[in-house]
């Protein structure tokens, strides 16, 4: 049995809401908790029949718990996912990734968020890595008490419902020395005033499993409140995060 910490030390904050009343027509200000960092989030857009709210600390982009699908809707649409050995494309994708990762000492793997076809497991064993995968809706029976040299998850930390919860959970089966490897799409921040607009427009957002959206000031602030260090980012897709190891003669 392990214990999952909160990244903030605090339980899962849940969005809220209130009525202001001015002269005139009540107003309703809704509020809401970033559910990474636990800091206010503003309203950024809507889209999609949901709403998306950017927190003000670690610029995560959130949809408020209230416009999630049902977990056994999340799991139809995954299933309708051609991946597979063989989609070339597919394979070539993560190929790119583990090119990436030659540069680590590597001889142990946990795929977090495998998927019902564990491509990416299958590829690293290739490799000659022993690998485990682990996925709460396809493989939840793998028991996540070991740690491993890498953990990687790919096209996973978007559907985290509770990242304060989750992402710390993944880290921690990370060994000293080892790495943390995640592939997400990152949203087109650049500019601030724009980004309401932008991000009306962007892709991604429109697959109704994905709730949650980083980038680099995400992962900045992830690096910092872990105590990972930020190896690799291609500003795009795709980080690396080094655990340290424990200083000479320490516990």
């Amino acid at each position: 049995m392990y214990i999952v910490n909160n990244l903030c030390g605090q339980p899962k904050v849940e969005e809220s809401r209130k009525i202001l009343i001015t002269t005139g027509k009540p107003r309703r200000i809704e509020e809401m908790k970033c559910p990474l960092c636990s800091f206010s989030a503003r309203y950024l857009t809507s889209g999609e029949n949901r709403e998306y709210w950017l927190c003000s600390r670690c610029l995560a982009i959130s949809v408020p718990t209230r416009f999630h699908i049902p977990q056994n809707e999340e799991v139809k649409r995954y299933l309708e996912h051609e991946n597979s050995l063989e989609n070339e494309g597919y394979v070539q994708m993560f190929q790119e990734k583990l090119s990436i990762l030659q540069a680590y000492e590597i001889k142990s793997a946990l795929d977090y968020g495998c998927g019902y076809e564990p491509v990416l497991k299958t590829l690293l064993e290739r490799q000659g890595i022993k690998t485990d995968g682990y996925d709460p809706n396809f493989f939840p029976d793998i028991r996540l008490d070991k740690r491993y040299d890498l953990v990687i998850s790919t096209e996973a930390f978007e559907h985290f419902r509770n990242p304060a919860q989750e992402i710390p959970l993944v880290a921690d089966r990370v060994i000293p020395g080892g790495v943390l490897a995640i592939m997400t799409r990152f949203y087109p921040a650049g500019d601030k005033e724009l980004l309401p607009d932008i991000f009306a427009d962007w892709f991604y957002k429109r697959d109704p499993t994905h709730i949650i959206f980083y980038c680099t000031e995400t992962f900045q602030w992830l690096e910092k409140n872990m105590g990972f260090k930020l190896v690799f980012n291609n500003e795009y897709d795709f980080v690396v995060l080094r655990k340290p190891r424990p200083a000479a003669g320490g516990n």
